[in-house]
């Protein structure tokens, strides 16, 4: 039976294996039990529901940017300004 694993946790994953770590490096990096980092990587948790500094913390341990991670879209985070 598949599971429906959401967009973040996907990513995720794949980053970390990407980077050679384990769920427990991860966890430790971002100061977390290996439970808290597994729901994020499970989808029982999101990421962009969290408190922003452990979003920070997560993207820089597994070198992501942000805003790629959160919004699904640039569309949803990029802010078109118009000269006045």
């Amino acid at each position: 039976m598949a599971k429906n694993i959401g967009r973040e946790a996907l990513i995720l994953k794949k980053r970390r294996k990407e980077l050679g770590l384990t769920q427990t490096e991860i966890a430790e990096a971002i100061g977390v039990q290996l439970q808290h980092y597994q729901m994020f990587e499970y989808g029982t948790r999101k990421v962009s529901t969290s408190s922003m500094i452990l979003g920070l913390r997560l993207c820089a341990a597994l070198e992501l940017e942000p805003y790629e991670l959160v919004f699904e879209k640039e569309s949803d985070w990029v802010k078109k300004v118009s000269k006045v």
